[in-house]
């Protein structure tokens, strides 16, 4: 199978047909073709064939540069506002994905689609600049100073800097940014949003979906997790996993030396949370909803009553027919039910072939049934849904933030006894007692409510895996069809008719903190 690409969509050709079409299609094993949009199928001569196929190639090279020739080469040099060369500045087409650095020297070259093009440059603690390409082929930047990147307060360690004082690596992301990603675990939103992470979710079961993070890969034995530290106190029960996104004002990642300050449990690395405080103003009362659907990235494939008959039939071959018999017995097979074989000897297929078409055509859907095991075990999409509540606002010497949230997350079974459900409230407090002495309190509460059957997933899926479409899932008076192993269906298993497991998990957090600042004291001569 040869593809060539068009102008239009994609042509492909096996022999002399010719599927021609103008959306994108998916080629499938040797010769099947599907297409998001509808296509014929043309018949054509060697002589025709060669002839399109030249004209093909043909507009494919025009149109190639008719591109070439649309767009502008542009070269130009980044300087700073006292001059010298920006290195390693970012220079890139605006709503693209073309984009370069500038050298050592602050030059750089770059091809722009057309005179309306805009080139967006920035540099860490100077202004983003936009500038309209035009006629220009040549550029020189002048960046413009800015303070407020520089200014930018991050919790580090115990304490806190502004970025342009760092020396280490450290990250930050901001809760406004966590909240995007609309998930019930927080740890399944880290990934592409703090540099140096990298995540991996074994399970999507509510409740156990939380997924491994390591900072730089894997750096000790045994324990090889980040350190968490939330509103300074480490390895806060129930960790990183179930906070509440719009609880948090920053999270920092401290890496190799930034973390030294937390000794041998920040050998993987340190993540620093910190949650939101009330600000000096009237009270605000927000109320944020979020509703979402869930499913598996993909469903195993499995044989149809039909395939599965025909499999059993070709292995009955194989296990007691000679090698040079096969071809013979399975025409055998498919047409009598029955092989003699050279011996003397008579092999019956399992299936014989009025059972094969029956399963085929549905005729007989109690006798001969077509089951697909996930399908009737699985829905389609799984909810999930959070509420949060949340008040804050203070005067100058009191400040106050409140949250409430509620969090709901349905399993993938039809029917289903698996679940998670999370209750959590949070308020913090900041007071000035005098000019000299500040205080501040938090308390986080939490109820972890895990409930799933008495099967784990692992045993429910396997015996999805190991259902014979061949048997009913269910009878035609509604009751369970036949188990497929150990007495038990994977319909019921996955319900709470067999029973339920109820698992209830509670946290208390506090943490409190005294500020005092002593007054200058003088000399007296």
């Amino acid at each position: 199978m040869i593809p060539f690409h068009g102008i239009r969509g994609v042509f492909l050709f096996q022999g002399f047909p010719i599927a021609c079409f103008s959306k994108t299609a998916i080629m499938k094993k040797h010769t099947t073709l599907s297409s998001t949009g509808n296509f014929t199928t043309l018949k054509m001569s060697p002589v025709r064939l060669f002839k399109s196929f030249f004209l093909l190639s043909l507009m494919v090279l025009l149109s190639n540069l008719v591109q070439a020739q649309g767009k502008i080469h542009l070269n130009g040099i980044v300087l700073d506002d006292k001059g010298n060369p920006a290195a390693n500045a970012s220079v890139s087409v605006k709503n693209t994905k073309t984009g370069v650095s500038t050298e050592a020297n602050g030059a750089f070259a770059i091809d722009v689609p057309n005179e309306k093009s805009v080139l967006v440059i920035s540099y860490l603690g100077f202004q983003t600049q936009e500038i309209v390409v035009g006629n220009k082929t040549n550029l020189t930047v002048s960046l413009v100073f800015s303070s407020s990147q520089l200014n930018d307060v991050v919790i580090v360690g115990y304490g806190t800097q502004k970025r342009v004082t760092i020396t280490g690596a450290v990250s930050v992301v901001k809760g406004t940014e966590l909240e995007k990603t609309p998930t019930v675990n927080l740890s399944n939103s880290l990934v592409g949003r703090l540099p140096g992470i990298s995540a991996v979710q074994s399970s999507g079961e509510p409740g156990y979906d939380g997924s491994s993070i390591r900072i730089r890969g894997t750096n000790t034995l045994g324990n090889t997790n980040a350190l968490i530290v939330v509103d300074g106190v480490p390895e806060v029960g129930g960790g990183l996993e179930r906070l509440n996104p719009a609880d948090i004002e920053t999270m920092s990642v401290l890496k190799d030396a930034s973390a030294a300050i937390y000794g041998v449990r920040a050998a993987n690395g340190v993540i620093l949370v910190t949650t939101k405080r009330g600000k000096f103003g009237k009270p605000q009362l927000s109320y944020n909803f979020n509703q979402g659907w869930s499913q598996p990235t993909r469903i195993p494939k499995m044989a149809n009553a039909t395939e599965y008959a025909s499999m059993n039939n070709e292995t009955a071959i194989y296990d007691n027919i000679p090698p040079a018999e096969w071809t013979a017995a399975l025409a055998a097979f498919n047409s009598t039910g029955s092989y003699v074989t050279a011996g003397g000897n008579t092999v019956l297929a399992p299936f014989q072939p009025a059972d094969v078409q029956k399963y085929k055509d549905g005729s007989d859907p109690w006798g001969h049934p077509n089951t697909d095991w996930f399908k009737t075990t699985l829905k389609t999409w799984s909810p999930q849904s959070a509420h949060t509540l949340q008040l804050s606002g203070g005067s100058e010497n009191v400040k106050y933030l409140a949250s409430l949230n509620y969090e709901n997350q349905d399993a993938y079974y039809k029917n289903s006894a698996t679940g998670y459900k999370q209750y959590s409230a949070r308020v913090n407090l900041d007071a000035k007692i005098n000019k000299y002495i500040n205080t501040s309190f938090g308390i986080n509460l939490r109820e972890e409510y895990r409930f799933f059957p008495t099967q784990s997933a692992g045993s429910v899926f396997r015996m999805l895996m190991r259902g014979r479409p061949t048997d009913p899932e269910v009878w035609p008076n509604g009751l369970p069809g036949p188990d497929i192993e150990n007495g038990q269906n994977p319909i019921v298993i996955a319900t709470n008719q067999t029973g339920y497991d109820k698992d209830k998990y509670y946290t208390v957090n506090t943490n409190l903190k005294l500020a005092a600042s002593l007054p200058a004291l003088r000399a007296r001569c």
